[in-house]
């Protein structure tokens, strides 16, 4: 693996930086649908990989951890369990991404706060169109908040506290919550101290308010953990006041918000009751709970590693409810699992999943008293929220920058571990010298 020092004096272009960013969050167009989706976020990849590969050269990272990857698809694909095409498609785009994002680590230094702070401050401006969107909504100013003349994949959702579910320019409500995690972390983390960290306690509420107005469950889950992790909830009165707020805002959500009514009754319904009543399987709520089935199934045949990228389509046809239990075409997420666990357990088996829990748990930075190294632990914490969502409720390993966020957790944790390291050391320095002879 290249190393951070070694570039350490690498110049930063604000032009780049800019492209960069865009990269993120432009999931919203695409340039055509088939074969295969073309987002606009390729175009970046493919004008500044050149650039890249010619300064670093290839990273061994990449080839780290797409190797396993490669060999369990074409073993799959050889034994019919995958499709070829579909496999070429994923592992392709996947093997793009995380390498361009890796040159992107490489081009920062490895300087994870800094990009974590324009990550940021790029969510506020996201987060101000959702305002924007809402407000146009309320006076009826349709160009303010429907962006589909502009953005292909992206359409208007209605419902939600004010009559539209947000979602700036990203293509859904809860892709909006769930790309403004961080944000959302470090807002809580602004309002319940006296100090700031990268926004004011204004813009900390202009963010907050933006996830409330996407009207998401994922959101609110999201919201309980941030509250959670950035309380310290050893705290029994941060305890207390999280669960009034967790409770507060759902009991609010279910009889103010058609869809989060739904979704919980449908739910329970599924869940719970295992009632496959058409008003409980035509919902997004069957959608995961189909999915979850097909995976457990598929995982019960390729427990190891599963049947490769780009194969829970076919684990799809093979074992969805609606070819049994509902005889009717309710076809949605075949694809991407609904969510990305359920989607790794199937395609990655529990080696794949394994591995991807087992960076989130060990990268993991609990609070530190030192100020330098509490940075280290917002920016830690922040990030994790994004990809616990992202666990739970979007399966798509390239959406929105994905693997950046995960490069951006594991490589959090190194810095961590070695500034932590620096500073005992130089305690200890001190206190030497300190000693009489």
């Amino acid at each position: 693996m290249l190393k951070a020092e070694k570039y350490r004096y690498a110049p930063v272009s604000v032009r780049i930086e800019k492209v960069i960013f865009l990269s993120l969050f432009t999931s919203a167009f695409v340039f055509f649908k088939e074969p295969f989706e073309a987002y606009f976020h390729y175009v970046i990849f493919i004008s500044l990989l050149p650039f890249f590969i010619l300064k670093y050269r290839f990273p061994k990272l990449v080839v780290q951890v797409m190797l396993i990857p490669f060999v369990v698809g074409v073993v799959n694909v050889m034994g019919e369990n995958t499709d070829q095409f579909s496999f070429i498609k994923v592992f392709g785009g996947l093997l793009l991404t995380l390498l361009f994002y890796q040159y992107v680590m490489l081009y920062y230094n490895f300087n994870v706060r800094r990009l974590f702070k324009m990550y940021v401050k790029w969510c506020l401006w996201i987060a101000v169109i959702a305002w924007v969107q809402q407000v146009s909504y309320i006076v009826g100013f349709t160009w303010g908040y429907d962006y589909s003349w502009l953005l292909n994949k992206w359409g208007v959702a209605p419902g939600g506290i004010l009559g539209i579910r947000v979602n700036s320019i990203i293509s859904e409500p809860s892709g909006l919550a769930v790309v403004m995690m961080p944000a959302v972390y470090v807002a809580i983390y602004n309002l319940l101290r006296k100090e700031t960290f990268i926004i004011d306690k204004k813009q900390s509420l202009i963010i907050l308010g933006a996830l409330i107005l996407t009207s998401s469950s994922t959101g609110l889950i999201g919201l309980v953990v941030a509250f959670m992790l950035a309380s310290d909830t050893l705290n029994i009165r941060y305890i207390l006041i999280g669960l009034a707020v967790a409770i507060g805002g759902g009991y609010a959500a279910y009889y103010n918000v058609d869809e989060f009514r739904s979704r919980v009754d449908t739910s329970i319904g599924l869940w719970v009751e295992e009632d496959f009543r058409i008003e409980n399987t035509n919902s997004s709520s069957f959608v995961l709970y189909n999915n979850m089935h097909v995976a457990t199934e598929n995982l019960k045949e390729h427990p190891i590693f599963g049947t490769g990228l780009g194969s829970h389509e076919s684990a799809y046809e093979k074992y969805s409810l609606t070819n049994t239990v509902v005889l009717y075409d309710f076809s949605f997420n075949t694809k991407d699992g609904n969510s990305m666990l359920i989607r790794l357990l199937s395609e990655t088996g529990l080696l794949g999943a394994g591995f991807v829990l087992l960076i989130l748990f060990r990268s993991f930075v609990q609070k530190n008293l030192n100020s330098e190294l509490n940075e280290y632990r917002i920016v830690s914490q922040g990030l994790f929220i994004l990809i616990f969502v992202t666990l739970l409720r979007q399966g798509n390993y390239m959406l929105n920058g994905f693997p950046l966020i995960m490069l951006m957790y594991y490589y959090t944790k190194k810095e961590y571990v070695k500034r932590k390291n620096e500073l005992l050391q130089l305690e200890n320095d001190s206190e030497a010298i300190k000693e009489p002879e």
